[in-house]
């Protein structure tokens, strides 16, 4: 009986996905209608009795004519388009030309269309309960991760992909905003014990290129995941490794570790600290079930270096937290990007280990060279030690591989911040605000770049239009109170300095943000004061000393080249010489 009601169940979801019962309500409607017609015309004809029944029954008959037609077929705009009967298809997705296109992520320009390349957007869950979200999020992203490793295929990163999530986008537009060739979709459908994966790759003019359906036992879903990732990877001509060997590395045999994995992911990529939090404490889980799942530790590694850079760590617990995950992920599986990546970032941010943390970049990037997120850290690395060219290159690398997200945006702004082109910043900041209004980050990046441009009035607003809307609050304050003091609100300035001074221990504010305030109010001595006890706390901001213009009023002070120093930048080129 389960057999026969998970089969039924498949078939109302294939049916409602086909739009079926459209189809049928609009064929009674017809049909009534035509009766109605038929009755009222025969009348004023004088038409036989029996043309009412023979209308009846023509209709009867053409009934199942339109079930047909409605199964296989899909009416549109332009016409009538196939739908094709090998793949259970996304009612919020990719739609094929002719057809209706809304929520689209802002783009400022479109880019051309990279033949060898392929985005891979979200899986949908289509599940008859709607629990398999982040199973199909973690199919996508498996299938990214293990397609950047193709030689001569560039892969769409999964923020730029998954910003087409729940679009009525059509493929040549999604295309032509991430610059790539191909699109993949798919769907997710769990009953009881089966799954059925669906996936079809689609040419950016909107041609079906392949299409196929999986239905598995849940517990090979690790086999589906290489066959799938194989199949496109054999549509794109690209190129396979000559052993073989999978293309997809699960990286444990545990179904219940790897669905852990895939749900800390999801939380992972919400990127708050509530949901960074329930991501560690998922990751956990995969690692008490299978303590050699190296994706696991690298969430967990992962998960720690963010929640220091947002401060809800300090810099020391992230630093260890992080070389400690990141390393037990490198000591099961040497050949993920994932771990190193993590490691470069805590020996930059956190452990001020220069050399350590270059050669980390590039180890991970020998691994994975398409990995987004290693290519920003590495450009911002870069940055920190003066190398502006080299950063902006690493910086475009990332853009290109995930041209929607939000942080790289906000990076390659940086990048002109701190180069003094304080407009270009302001605008490529705007520019990406565009696509996700609520990016929590953008008052840090926006609000000192438009202080440093002399528009301390849209600075001051920018501020207090974000203060409301954070969790931790104390950092815009004083970055609300150096605008003010730079725009000469002097009393008001030191107003919220007095405010963030009486807040209670464990709730004070960071003290390289104090010293911003003082530098505004033009207490130097206080400045640095500050400053040496972010020095003595590791603050992991203290890594921009020689090149954020915010510290300009400092240089040239013997007590500014004592902190570069023991910081560990008196080598490095500097702003100057950049």
């Amino acid at each position: 009986m389960s057999k026969l009601r998970s089969k039924l169940l498949l078939l109302y979801e294939e049916a409602r996905r086909r739009r079926l019962f459209r189809v049928v309500i609009l064929y009674v409607l017809v049909g009534l209608a035509a009766l109605e017609g038929a009755g009222n015309l025969g009348s004023a004809l004088n038409f036989p009795g029996w043309t009412d029944t023979l209308v009846a029954l023509l209709l009867i008959a053409g009934f199942p004519v339109a079930i047909l037609l409605g199964w296989f077929f899909d009416f549109t705009t332009s016409g009538f388009v196939r739908t094709d009967p090998a793949v259970a298809g996304v009612p919020k997705g990719i739609r094929s030309p002719g057809t209706s296109s809304s929520a689209v992520p802002y783009s400022s320009s479109r880019k051309p269309a990279d033949r060898k390349s392929i985005a891979v957007l979200p899986f949908v869950d289509m599940s008859p309960d709607r629990s398999q979200e982040y199973f199909g999020d973690g199919i996508a992203e498996e299938i990214i991760n293990s397609l950047t490793r193709i030689d001569d295929l560039r892969v769409v990163a999964r923020t730029s992909s998954f910003a087409f999530k729940g679009s009525d986008a059509q493929a040549q537009e999604i295309g032509a905003r991430l610059g790539v060739g191909s699109l993949l979709e798919g769907s997710v459908r769990t009953v009881g014990d089966k799954v059925r994966i669906t996936a079809q790759l689609i040419d950016c003019e909107g041609y079906h290129l392949w299409s196929e359906r999986y239905d598995r036992e849940l517990e090979d879903v690790f086999a589906i995941q290489d066959e799938v990732a194989r199949a496109i990877v054999e549509i794109l001509k690209a190129k396979l490794s000559e052993n073989g060997a999978a293309i997809v590395k699960p990286g444990t045999e545990d179904v219940e570790a790897y669905t852990l994995y895939l749900r800390g992911r999801y939380h992972w990529n919400q990127r708050t600290a509530a949901e960074l939090e329930k991501g560690i404490e998922l990751f956990r889980q995969a690692i008490a079930i299978d303590d050699r799942y190296a994706l696991a530790w690298a969430g967990l590694a992962d998960s720690y270096g963010i929640l220091g850079w947002y401060r809800h760590l300090s810099s020391m617990e992230a630093y260890t937290k992080t070389v400690s995950a990141a390393s037990s992920a490198v000591a099961v599986d040497d050949s993920l990007a994932e771990p190193y990546t993590s490691l470069a970032y805590a020996r930059f941010m956190y452990g001020w280990d220069w050399t350590g943390a270059e050669d980390g970049f590039r180890a991970a990037l020998e691994r994975n060279p398409g990995y987004a997120v290693a290519r920003h850290w590495f450009g911002e690395f870069l940055m920190a030690m003066g190398r502006f060219d080299e950063a902006i290159g690493q910086l475009n690398i990332a853009h290109t591989l995930d041209p929607l997200s939000p942080t790289i945006g906000f990076g390659v702004g940086w990048a002109q911040y701190f180069l003094g082109d304080y407009h270009a910043a302001i605008r490529r900041y705007e520019e990406t605000l565009k696509q996700d209004p609520d990016f929590v980050l953008a008052p840090w990046f926006l609000g000192p770049a438009l202080v440093q441009a002399g528009e301390y009035g849209r600075a001051i607003e920018v501020c207090e239009t974000w203060i409301p809307r954070v969790r931790r609050q104390n950092g815009l304050i004083a970055l609300l109170a150096y605008a003010q003091a730079r725009a000469g609100h002097r009393e008001k300035a030191l107003s919220n300095l007095e405010r963030l001074e009486r807040l209670a221990p464990g709730k004070e504010v960071a003290p390289d943000h104090l010293a911003l305030v003082h530098i505004g109010l033009g207490d130097l001595d206080r400045a640095f004061e500050c400053l040496d006890l972010a020095l003595r706390q590791r603050a992991w901001y203290l890594v921009f000393l020689k090149v954020d213009p915010a510290f300009e009023p400092l240089r040239g002070d013997p007590r500014f080249d004592r902190l570069v120093s023991e910081v560990g930048l008196g080598d490095t080129p500097g702003a100057a010489s950049a």
